[in-house]
C-alpha cells in the first residue's frame, strides 16, 4: 500500500519535532560536549580526567648555566618555611628562597607554606547563603599548593648541583640563624636590588660576622625569612626569567578541576574552544575583584587607591568587556557577593553581559571536590582559568592580579617588556590590563616572577 504525499509530510513533520524535543531536554551530564575539540593527536577534551595544564618537568639550558657557574658549599642549608600570603606572594617567596639559595651555593630544604586565618565567603547548598568560616594558622608542605614531584625533578634536571633536603629537625642551635636577604642590603629601592651580583659576598660577610667557626664540623643552618619584591627577575637574562618560574606547577587537583572548570564554560555557553591553547580567542574576559584584604587584623591596606573599591572595579570592567566585544565574563574573586553584585549589574547592562564563576560551572563531584579544598587552594582554579582568557582586567594593588598578568605576557607575540603606567593609572599588554596602577607598583614588578 502507498501513503500518499500528504501523509508523509505530516509524519516526517512530528517525527522531526520528537527528535528536537529528545535533543533539547536530554540530561545535559549525559549529552555529548560537541563544542570543544582538540588536535588530531592530543586526547579528546570531553574525558573528565583530561587536564590541559599540566607540563613535564622542567630541564633548562639557562638555569644550569648559571648553576655551573656556582660556588657550591655542601656544609650551608637554606631553610624557607615562611611562605605565607596568597598565592602571588606564596609563589614569588618560594621563587625568590631558590634563587637565593643558588646565588649562596647552598642545599635547600623543600619550602613549606605557611596557612593564612582568613575569614572566608562561600555558598551551601543550593541556596546563596553567605557565611563565614576561619581557618586556623599552621604549615603545610610544598604539595598544599604545588606539585612537589615536579619541582623536585625540575631541579634535578635544570641545577643538578643543587641539593634538595626533603626535612631538617626544627632545632636551635650556635650555627642556625634566621635571615630576611635584603636586610643585607644598604639600599630598598622599588625595583628591588640593583646589584644582586654583590648580595653572595654580602651573605659570605654575614656569615664570617654572625656565625661561629665552631665547631665544623656541624653544618650552617639559615632559615630565610620570606622575601617577595626584592630580587630583580631579569637581572640573570630575559631566558632565564621566562624559566624560571616553571619549576612551580600547581597541584594536579588543581589543574584538573581549574581544567573542568573551562570545559563547563565552553558547554554551557556554546563556545568552541580548544582548550590546549594558550589564551582562547572568542571566548571570556577574565576578571579578578579585589576590595580588601582577607587576613586578618590588616585591614584595608589599599583604601586611598581608586580601584580599591567593588564599584570602580565593576564600571570598568564591564566597559573593557564592551570595548573588547566580550559577552562573558568568568570572575574571581574572595568574595561570591561582590560576583552576584557584578552579575546582576551586568544583567541589566547597556550590551547584555553574562558572568560566571567556578562555584556556578562545577557540579557534581568536580563541586565536592572544589568545596573540600580551602580558600587558598580553590584561588589556584581560578589563577589557572584566568591565563587562558581572552582578556583579563585585574587591579594594580593585588599581587595575584599582578602574577596573573606577567605570567600571561609570556603569551604576548614579540614578548618584551608590559607598557608602563599611564596617565589614567591603566597599565598593561594586548592581553591583560590592570586598573589603579601606581608607579611604585610598576616598579615593584620587577621583581615579581612570570
Amino acid at each position: 500500500m502507498v501513503l500518499s504525499s500528504s501523509i508523509n509530510r505530516k509524519h516526517i513533520f512530528i517525527a522531526t519535532g520528537v527528535l528536537i524535543a529528545l535533543w533539547l531536554f536530554y540530561p545535559r551530564s549525559d549529552r555529548k560536549i560537541w563544542n570543544i575539540y582538540s588536535g588530531p593527536n592530543e586526547p579528546k577534551l570531553s574525558d573528565p580526567k583530561i587536564d590541559v595544564f599540566d607540563f613535564p618537568a622542567l630541564d633548562s639550558w639557562e638555569i644550569r648555566t648559571v648553576c655551573e657557574t656556582t660556588k657550591w658549599n655542601s656544609s650551608l642549608v637554606f631553610t624557607c618555611d615562611n611562605n605565607h600570603g596568597g598565592v602571588g606572594h606564596v609563589r614569588n617567596g618560594i621563587l625568590n628562597c631558590v634563587r637565593y639559595a643558588i646565588a649562596a651555593g647552598a642545599s635547600l630544604v623543600l619550602p613549606n607554606i605557611a596557612l593564612r586565618e582568613v575569614e572566608e565567603e562561600e555558598m551551601v547548598g543550593a541556596h546563596e547563603h553567605s557565611v563565614r568560616k576561619r581557618h586556623g594558622p599552621g604549615r603545610k608542605g610544598l604539595e598544599y599548593m604545588f606539585d612537589k614531584e615536579h619541582f623536585v625533578h625540575s631541579l634535578r634536571h635544570s641545577c643538578p648541583e643543587l641539593t634538595l633536603i626533603n626535612d631538617l629537625e626544627q632545632t636551635s642551635g650556635g650555627r642556625r640563624r634566621a635571615l630576611l636577604p635584603e636586610d643585607l642590603l644598604a639600599e630598598h629601592p622599588t625595583s628591588g636590588m640593583e646589584h644582586p651580583e654583590e648580595w653572595p659576598s654580602l651573605f659570605e660577610t654575614w656569615v664570617e660576622a654572625r656565625i661561629p667557626h665552631e665547631p665544623q664540623n656541624e653544618r650552617i643552618v639559615v632559615d630565610l625569612e620570606q622575601s617577595f619584591l626584592e630580587y630583580p627577575t631579569h637581572s640573570d637574562g630575559h631566558a632565564f626569567t621566562h624559566q624560571f618560574g616553571k619549576i612551580l606547577k600547581f597541584r594536579s587537583d588543581v589543574r584538573r578541576l581549574a581544567t573542568s572548570t573551562l570545559r563547563d564554560l565552553s558547554y554551557w555557553y556554546d563556545l568552541r574552544l580548544n582548550l590546549s591553547e594558550p589564551v582562547l580567542k572568542d571566548s571570556f574576559l577574565g576578571a579578578h575583584i579585589r576590595t580588601e584584604d582577607l587576613m586578618l587584623g590588616i585591614g584595608k591596606r589599599h583604601g586611598d587607591v581608586a580601584f580599591s573599591h567593588y564599584e570602580a572595579q565593576a564600571n570598568a570592567y564591564l566597559a573593557h568587556a564592551v570595548v573588547r566585544n566580550l559577552t562573558i565574563i568568568y570572575a574571581a574573586s574572595g568574595s561570591l557577593s561582590n560576583i552576584h553584585k557584578l552579575a546582576m549589574e551586568a544583567s541589566q547592562y547597556g550590551t547584555r553581559i553574562d558572568v560566571t564563576h567556578k562555584e556556578d560551572l562545577l557540579k557534581g563531584d568536580d563541586r565536592e571536590e572544589l568545596q573540600r579544598l580551602t580558600w587558598d587552594q580553590r584561588a589556584l582554579v581560578d589563577y589557572l582559568v584566568l591565563l587562558k582568557a581572552e582578556g583579563f582586567v585585574g587591579v594594580g594593588h593585588s599581587s595575584f592580579s599582578w602574577n596573573v598578568a606577567l605570567k600571561r605576557h609570556e603569551n604576548v607575540v614579540g614578548k618584551g617588556r608590559l607598557s608602563g603606567e599611564q596617565p589614567d593609572g591603566v597599565w598593561g599588554d594586548a592581553l591583560s590590563t590592570l586598573y589603579g596602577v601606581r608607579k611604585g607598583y610598576v616598579e615593584s614588578s620587577k621583581c615579581m616572577w612570570p
